[in-house]
């Protein structure tokens, strides 16, 4: 992953801006990964990175093939990776929060790609998730 992923990152904060955006993602979410997004009902299970390229305008499809590889696990911190899949998975079910997710991607210098994530309330639009995904350092 690359700061030339900064496009997903707009693209997503707007697909989850705020609650109404956030349920009409959760419904498409539960539609295409079942209502756990574990692939109840023999819908695809949620995997990161497969979920961005199903929304139109959020991945450039001449980026999808590199997109893919740099969000398959091997790239990342599996703790971190889990976890990130985890927190999109459980806020877009059909018990989750649905609550707006707000995305910033930065440099690492780590071989492996990182996410932290970090529950916040704004005053006046509530609660959401602020989520930073540091990128990998490019091998060598």
């Amino acid at each position: 992953m690359g700061l030339a992923y900064n496009g997903i990152a707009v693209t997503l904060n707007t697909k989850f801006k705020d609650k109404n955006a956030v349920q009409q993602a959760a419904r498409d979410f539960q539609a295409k990964h079942g209502p756990k997004g574990r692939g109840e009902g023999g819908k695809k299970p949620y995997r990161f990175g497969n979920f961005a390229t199903t929304i139109p305008g959020v991945v450039d499809p001449a980026q999808e093939a590199k997109w893919q590889i740099d969000t398959g696990d091997r790239n990342w911190e599996r703790r971190s990776f889990v976890g990130l899949q985890e927190l999109i998975r459980e806020n877009l079910s059909d018990t989750g929060a649905q609550i707006p997710m707000k995305f910033t991607i930065v440099q690492g210098t780590s071989p492996k790609a990182t996410a932290d994530w970090v529950r916040k309330t704004d005053p006046v639009d509530g609660d959401y998730w602020e989520v930073t995904l540091t990128c990998r350092t490019e091998a060598f």
